[in-house]
Parts: structure tokens; C-alpha cells; sequence
């Protein structure tokens, strides 16, 4: 690149996992703030695992995790997998599982939910059955540093495992920074009350290096896990500081080219732009945009899928997943110029009101525009949409 002043911005890690499922074991045998997982299972507990699919290494990670429940007396463990997670990485997870059931999440199959609770406006809240029927509930998270500072659910169990109507609601709340107000701050919010009433006690999560490499592993309780995360936030005097253009890429395996990790990217760069900055998002995405993301570009979303479920579409709506990723895309648009690399062609992303960079080269040149220039490595794993 070619710009006057180019830095490059600290990923949350610079350690990497040489032996991933041994650093898991040796995490839960010593939990922040906790005893050994050995001691929380008794006989007869069924085991479910909440699975976050952009963890990296996520096949060594529940294998981990599976050699040290076969040291408890735990009668069942299921595997509960976000519905983002790629065919590929469902297989790996799968491979990792061996006879235990790996359930992909469903938010809009009324059978595959259980009733968990109302929120404060007595709308209800269901969750992945497996979840609310079991005894222990671990969830295994890729740690995202933003996630704490905008009070998101660090466990990742909500909105991501719950179902379609109380996704939708969340997502409009924080469109409208309801769910960001200091009036909602200033108590519990509902995300972090899912994963007390589902009775969490442990968290396994994983910080990735700038390469979207397994970095460090670590298990506790949400408060210990959050004062780990704490040191890694911005300052308010950060240094570097902002750029006038921020590349954020999404380094990491096949499972981070998704448009849920753009996204992510894209809302993660906002903390490192100038006003009106240029943000580009390097990735190697080759999923064509769908539903809500063909309207990006318009005043209104696209409509939403509306197949039916049988009787359950009365009460839970189908569900356009990009929904809420075209709103992130769009409120990031509205305030700086948003341009993508991808192995998608140009007359797919450019009618989505994105820019194309389709090469390095086309990047070097772009740089020379800019006084500065700041990378974020690993920007799939600094926050969340």
C-alpha cells in the first residue's frame, strides 16, 4: 500500500495454540473463578454444548472438550451449532463429535424450540430445546472484544440460539439503538439475562491471533472471562490512532468468508475510522448476496422468505437470515464509502451499492489516495453485528 502512514492494529492475541486440544483441556481443568468442569457434572446430566462455528480450530476445540466429558459421568451431550456455520465446517464438527448428535440450529421450527422466559414486554423468548432441556450448558465462543464493550451476550446464546420473532425484535431494538441507550445500560439488558436464566455457569472461549489462529484458550465464569477481554478494549487516546482508510480482513479459515463475518468486519472497523473514511473488507467470499442484502442499496429491504412450517409459521415467522446483516452494511454505508474484496464478480457486489477492490494492486492504488492507513488483521473477531 501507498499511503503517507500505514500501521497495522493489535488483534486481541499475538499468541498461537501450538497443541489446541490440549490448551482446551488444561482450560477446563482450571476455570477462571470456577472448580474443574469434573466437579459441576454429576451422574446422570445431560451435557449440551452451544457452539459458536467461527471459533477457530472449532473441530480441535470440541474434541478437547469431548475427551474431558468423557472423564465425567455425564449421560448425554449434544451439540448445538450456530446457523451460520458452512457445510464445511458443520462436517468438520461433526467429524469431531463422533456419536454425539450435532444439532444445527433452526430459529423458525417451532419443535426444535423450548419456552425459556418473557422479556420486558412479555414477548416470549425461546431457545434450542437442547439447551433448555439440559443440565449443564457450555457454551464455546470465539471472544470478540466489542461484544463487551456494547453489552452483547458474551456467552453467545442470544439472539444467536433463540428463536425467529425474538431475533427479529433485538435486531429492530438495535437498529434503533434502543438496546444501546443508557437507559438500557444502566441495567441488565435481556441479553444478559438469557444466559442466567438458562442457568450458564461456564464459558469456554477462544481469542484469535491476527491470522485467525486459536491464540489463547481460556474457560470461566462470564465475569472472569469479561475481566480478561477488559485490557484488550480501546482507550479513549488509542495509538495507533483512526485512519482515513481502514482495511479490516478476514483472516482465518473458510468458515470466516462469510457476509455474516463481513459484517462483522465492517461494523468492527468503524471504531478505527476517520469521519467519512473509506473502509475496505478483504476477504475470499464466494457466496452470492440473498435476500435482504439484494436491497441494500434501496430505501427498503427486500421481502423476506415466506415459506411455511406448517402450523408454526403463525407464531414464528421464516426467517431472512442477511436481514440483519444488510442493516449493519447499510448504517456502516451511510456514514463512510464501504468496498469489498471478494471471488465474487463485480456485477454481483457493485449492484449492492458496495465498491469492488479486485485486487492488491487495485488497493495499492486506492492507498495513494489516503494520508493514512490502518489494517485490522482479524477483524471477523473484534466484534459483533
Amino acid at each position: 500500500m501507498n499511503s503517507a502512514e500505514i500501521w497495522e492494529y493489535d488483534a486481541a492475541t499475538n499468541r498461537t495454540s501450538r497443541d489446541v486440544v490440549a490448551d482446551t483441556l488444561r482450560a477446563l481443568t482450571a476455570p477462571d473463578d470456577f472448580p474443574p468442569i469434573e466437579a459441576a457434572i454429576v451422574a446422570g446430566d445431560r451435557v449440551a454444548l452451544a457452539v459458536d462455528p467461527n471459533v477457530p480450530d472449532v473441530d480441535a476445540v470440541i474434541e478437547g472438550v469431548l475427551r474431558m466429558l468423557r472423564s465425567t459421568p455425564a449421560e448425554h451431550i449434544e451439540i448445538v451449532v450456530w446457523d451460520e456455520a458452512t457445510e464445511q465446517t458443520l462436517q468438520r464438527i461433526r467429524a469431531a463429535a463422533g456419536e454425539h448428535t450435532v444439532i444445527p440450529h433452526q430459529s423458525d421450527i417451532r419443535e426444535s424450540l423450548c419456552y425459556l422466559a418473557a422479556d420486558v414486554d412479555a414477548e416470549p423468548i425461546y431457545l434450542n430445546r437442547a439447551l433448555v432441556d439440559a443440565d449443564f450448558v457450555l457454551p464455546i465462543v470465539a471472544i470478540r472484544p466489542f461484544n463487551l464493550s456494547q453489552r452483547r451476550d458474551l456467552t453467545g446464546v442470544f439472539p444467536s440460539l433463540s428463536d425467529s420473532a425474538t431475533r427479529t425484535r433485538f435486531a429492530d431494538k438495535i437498529s434503533s439503538g434502543v438496546a444501546s441507550s443508557p437507559a438500557m445500560k444502566s441495567g441488565n439488558t435481556i441479553a444478559e439475562e438469557v444466559p442466567w436464566l438458562l442457568g450458564v455457569q461456564l464459558i469456554l472461549g477462544v481469542t484469535a491471533n491476527s491470522d485467525g489462529a486459536a491464540g489463547e484458550i481460556h474457560a470461566g465464569t462470564l465475569e472472569a472471562l469479561a475481566k480478561r477481554i477488559t485490557p484488550t478494549l480501546r482507550r479513549p487516546d488509542p495509538v495507533p490512532p483512526a485512519a482515513e482508510l481502514v482495511v479490516a480482513a478476514l483472516d482465518g479459515d473458510a468458515q470466516q468468508q462469510t457476509w455474516e463475518n463481513v459484517a462483522r468486519a465492517a461494523d468492527a472497523a468503524l471504531a478505527y475510522a476517520l469521519p467519512e473514511a473509506t473502509i475496505v473488507i478483504w476477504s475470499s467470499l464466494d457466496q452470492p448476496p440473498e435476500g435482504a442484502l439484494l436491497a441494500l442499496d434501496h430505501d427498503d429491504e427486500a421481502p423476506t422468505d415466506t415459506t411455511q412450517h406448517g402450523d408454526d409459521s403463525e407464531t414464528l415467522p421464516p426467517r431472512d437470515r442477511f436481514s440483519e446483516l444488510a442493516r449493519t452494511l447499510k448504517r456502516v454505508a451511510e456514514k463512510h464509502r464501504l468496498m469489498l474484496h471478494s471471488n465474487l464478480p463485480r456485477e454481483v457486489v457493485e449492484p449492492l451499492g458496495l465498491g469492488v477492490i479486485e485486487s492488491p494492486h487495485e488497493l495499492a492504488n486506492l492507498s495513494r489516495h489516503f494520508q493514512s492507513c490502518g489494517v485490522l488483521r482479524a477483524a471477523s473477531f473484534a466484534g459483533g453485528h
